[in-house]
């Protein structure tokens, strides 16, 4: 699989250590993409993913808390002064955190998760845009059929904040549009990654399994995929405000 128009893009990729984050990070370097690879507590994951970057491309790592608006807006300064510009903004951070049922979940749970899920979103978001009306180019953001289906007893909070990446990802795509900038959507269904391993036993992720019509749970390679696809122009230059859903049909809408 090859998108030849993303040879030499500046692509910066929140929560890029693990999982989807550096899956995506990966394969935008081996379409010859400039990676900007983000973490914030797990250094050696970041510098594991840019190794990975470096044997396809080049790439650099950025450190800042997502939460935190002088932490983002330096991280993508420091992005733009060593990549020249961004062309692809993926707005990947975020974490469930803790499974915590609406009864008994703290205040504090709850601003952490919009802030680690939504504010995170807005931040990356609003300190590319200058670069990104520049090159014209497109943000994809990470969201959740969790965001549709509002997700497993405990996950209610976080299924709540990814369905604000979703209508913040359709504001951002009208708002945008005048400046080129297209702005799209993924939404993973059960992908075996730390995340699962970390939030869904194995029982759970097997019955989730039994239940996907493609008989099996996604992995990030499926999800960086769909994310490319979103990246290439030439592939989707015409596609804004949407969502994919890598679920193997798990979730499905009319």
């Amino acid at each position: 699989m090859t998108y030849e128009d993303l040879k030499g893009k500046k692509v910066l990729v929140t929560g890029s250590s693990s999982g989807i984050g550096a899956a995506t990070a990966e394969m935008f370097a081996q379409q010859g993409s400039f990676v900007g690879v983000h973490y914030f507590r797990t250094p050696q994951g970041g510098e594991k993913t840019l190794a990975e970057v470096k044997k396809y491309s080049d790439g650099c790592l950025l450190k800042a808390d997502m939460r935190d608006k002088k932490e983002v807006f330096k991280m993508v300064q420091d992005f733009v002064k060593q990549a020249g510009s961004i062309d692809v903004l993926v707005n990947n951070a975020g974490s469930l955190i803790a499974r915590q049922p609406f009864a008994d979940a703290p205040e504090e749970y709850f601003d952490d998760i919009f802030a680690t899920n939504v504010k995170s979103v807005f931040l990356a978001t609003q300190a590319s845009l200058d670069a990104l009306k520049q090159s014209k180019g497109c943000i994809i953001n990470t969201g959740s059929i969790a965001g549709h289906t509002a997700g497993a007893i405990g996950g209610g909070i976080y299924a709540s904040a990814k369905a604000s990446v979703a209508t913040m990802t359709i504001a951002m795509a009208k708002e945008f549009a005048p400046f080129g900038i297209r702005v799209n959507s993924v939404l993973p269904g059960l992908i075996e990654t730390r995340f699962h391993e970390l939030f869904s036993t194995p029982e759970r992720r097997a019955q989730v399994a039994l239940q996907t019509p493609m008989g099996r749970n996604g992995s990030a390679e499926d999800v960086a995929k769909a994310i490319l696809f979103l990246a290439s122009p030439q592939a989707s230059g015409f596609i804004t405000g949407e969502y994919i859903a890598v679920n193997g049909g798990l979730y499905m809408r009319a």
